[in-house]
């Protein structure tokens, strides 16, 4: 054989060396063969990497499915591992550690019975199964299955008590008796049996935390973590003690070092991000979540919380987009579905936002937060029998869930239903009889029949119970109002601020009062005492600067609403009210800026989205940016005669005549005595033909003392009719 022959064999043979080397199913077993080793290894986010692999070459093989669902399962991302465990058991029913983990997950879901039907498919084959009768002990749902759970554990003690996980099961059981000693003998036999065990510990840290002793239950969990290595779930248990415990220095201490010991612990960096956001520090929740998208840019958990972010900045685009992203993933995770369709309700999608919750809500029927939210916004649509029907439904199953009763009573009022809704009121209060609520309901459903003693009543019990509470003050000064005794109403609040000297909100509801006095100098004194007891508060802020407003001090107005936007950047509110003071001193181009800021913030802002449409129209801009902002103002408020009044004028510099006439009188109905109105409607009427309407229509506009844009020449159309 020649030299050129064996170079082109040898050539030959690598190529087929390389090619059988990458061929599909050897990339699938590497693949396999390294998932199973970082397994071992306890490296669950890489072997899930790993198994990943694998599938998008073999979208079936039971391995990888197996597999990802037991890491998942390992690293308490339930939801993922529920997927993949569920499709594993169609593939490998025989497989006895797939419907134990598959138990769990139907357990922690809050699906007991689904739970104990995968455990006592393994009793069947093996009745001293250790695993699954913890399962399936902890699937009892009722006093009697519990009764029946002890007993049948109590037959199986000859096999089995020499497992601590055996008397922990028990010490569970006996606890949901609330049976104290015979859940501590089961702990003391547990310990006695394995002394170093994190789990034994963990159990009795959480035993002693029920039952306040909190000394004893945080030696328990500082022993447990102290027996488990840097990162693990063992020692987030201590920093959720802490939490749970009001101690959050410590908390956040202790995950700051187990992040720092082992910063691959994913669950420890979006503990501290869940933290910083429930304290409102944004940007540090989303720092804390970089270092868990960095190891894992797709980790479910980490975009819910990044999602909850954004909504909390009312950065609604954004938030969908994260929970959107959950939600393609993993598309029955309710918690998901409720944040998606908190963030479509914020961002104005009312009938989406809708959907979602009712999805969640499909999902998991014992989910409360997505019912209570969808109840709030059928409340607040005045869809009110769904309202009622979902919260009675609800209540029927919780009756001590605090959050539906106020809810249902405002449903029932809405529908004139004051008796139902004093009843509600009533079973408010035996659920909570420390709620100030419940007599405050009460006291609205009284004042609602008419009977203002009864009312007042309950209004002063509802203020007996939480001095600092606002409402029922609120409700009560309403009923004095009502009387006409303004003065009395002033000596109600000072009373109750002299209870609760600090309350910056209270001094504001005096300041109104003053000003519903036409005392102006105490309301300013009463608005700046509440600045000083708490700056963050908007109101005070926006009252001085009405009042600056009244008095025509313009750039004290500007100083008032400057302060406001301070303090609320990413509220619409200020800019607006900002826009209108410039626009009454006539700088259109700082009006403009702050109605752009406003818009901005919330395009489907209402009066910023008309007022910038106006200003659009009148003073040079975009014409087509103008009419869709009208046209936004007019979806949001659709009742609105100066936003009727807008969109019907720039359709009539737009030659679509009759629609704008439809729009102008609705405009001129409600506000009769604006001359521009009815400049604009007779402008409107002469278009189509309508002298007679034209005439009557203009001949009130030029009539008019008032000077407004147009004046002249709704004169020289006047002229050209007659």
């Amino acid at each position: 054989m020649n030299r050129r022959c064996v170079i082109v064999l040898a050539i030959l043979a690598v190529v087929l060396t390389t090619g059988c080397s990458r061929s599909p199913e050897a990339k699938k077993a590497r693949y396999l063969e390294r998932g199973d080793r970082y397994f071992q290894r306890q490296q669950y986010r890489e072997a899930v990497l790993e198994y990943r692999n694998a599938l998008r070459i073999d979208i079936n093989n039971a391995q990888a499915i197996r597999q990802l669902g037991l890491a998942h399962y390992q690293l308490g991302e339930v939801a993922q591992s529920f997927r993949y465990l569920l499709k594993a058991q169609e593939l490998e029913p025989d497989n006895t550690e797939i419907p134990l983990k598959l138990a769990t997950v139907y357990l922690l879901g809050g699906k007991p019975d689904e739970a104990r039907q995968q455990a006592e498919r393994l009793l069947q084959k093996a009745p001293t199964n250790l695993e699954a009768l913890i399962v399936w002990a902890g699937s009892a749902n009722t006093p009697a299955e519990t009764d029946a759970a002890i007993r049948h554990l109590e037959t199986l003690r000859p096999h089995l008590s020499k497992e601590a996980r055996f008397h922990l099961t028990l010490a569970g059981l006996h606890g949901r008796k609330k049976d104290a000693a015979a859940t501590e003998r089961e702990l003391q036999a547990a310990q006695a049996l394995e002394p170093n065990s994190p789990e034994v510990h963990l159990t009795l840290g959480s035993f002693y935390s029920e039952k306040g002793a909190l000394p004893e239950a945080e030696r328990e969990f500082k022993t447990a973590a102290s027996l488990s290595p840097p990162g693990s779930m063992t020692q987030l248990r201590l920093a959720d003690f802490y939490l749970s415990a009001g101690r959050r220095d410590e908390s956040k201490r202790l995950l700051a070092e187990i992040t720092a010991k082992a910063p691959e612990s994913l669950p420890a960096w979006r503990r501290l991000a869940e933290i910083a956001l429930a304290d409102g520090r944004l940007d540090d929740a989303k720092n804390a979540l970089d270092p868990v998208f960095k190891k894992n840019p797709a980790d479910v958990d980490a975009h819910l919380l990044l999602g909850r972010v954004h909504l909390a900045r009312r950065d609604s685009a954004a938030a969908i987009q994260e929970f959107r992203t959950v939600v393609r993933t993993e598309p029955r995770f309710a918690v998901a579905r409720y944040q998606l369709g908190l963030a479509l309700l914020q961002a104005g999608d009312a009938q989406q936002g809708k959907a979602e919750l009712k999805e969640a809500v499909t999902i998991a029927p014992t989910f409360v937060e997505p019912v209570l939210a969808l109840a709030r916004v059928n409340v607040q649509s005045g869809a009110y029998q769904p309202a009622i029907e979902d919260l009675e439904q609800l209540l029927k199953r919780e009756p001590r869930l605090s959050g539906a009763y106020p809810l249902l009573s405002a449903a029932y009022l809405a529908q004139s239903k004051p008796a139902q809704a004093a009843e509600v009121a009533r079973r408010f209060i035996a659920a909570a009889p420390q709620d100030p609520r419940g007599p405050d309901l009460l006291g609205l459903s009284f004042a609602a029949q008419g009977k203002r003693t009864e009312a007042r009543q309950q209004f002063e019990n509802a203020l007996a119970l939480a001095p600092s509470y606002l409402d029922p003050l609120n409700h009560l000064v309403a009923l004095v109002l009502a009387e006409k005794q303004v003065d009395r109403a002033i000596q109600l609040v000072a009373k109750q601020i002299a209870l609760v000297p600090s309350s910056a909100t209270h001094q504001a509801l005096l300041g109104q009062l003053y000003l519903a006095r036409g005392d102006g100098k105490a309301a300013e004194g009463a608005f700046l005492k509440a600045i000083e007891l708490d700056p963050r508060l908007p109101e005070p802020y926006a009252a001085l600067g009405n009042l600056a407003l009244q008095a025509r001090q313009y750039d004290q107005a500007l100083v008032r609403f400057n302060e406001l936007i301070k303090g609320n950047p990413k509220s619409p509110g200020p800019w607006m009210l900002s826009g209108i003071v410039h626009e009454l001193k006539g700088d259109i181009p700082k009006a403009r800026e702050a109605y752009e800021q406003a818009v901005a913030l919330n395009p489907r802002f209402a009066p910023a989205a008309n007022n910038l449409a106006w200003i659009y129209s009148e003073h040079g801009g975009d014409q087509d940016k103008a009419l869709q902002l009208a046209q936004i103002a007019k979806e949001q408020a659709p009742e609105d005669p100066r936003i009727s009044d807008t969109l019907g004028w720039l359709l009539y510099k737009r030659g679509v005549h009759q629609r704008a006439l439809g729009l102008l009188k609705d405009s001129a109905t409600k506000l009769p005595d604006n001359p521009q109105v009815q400049y604009h409607l007779g402008m409107a009427y002469r278009q189509v033909g309508e002298k007679d309407n034209a005439r009557k229509a203009l001949q009130l506009a030029v009539a008019s003392p008032e000077v407004f844009p147009g004046k002249d020449e709704a004169r020289r159309a006047l002229t050209e009719i007659k």
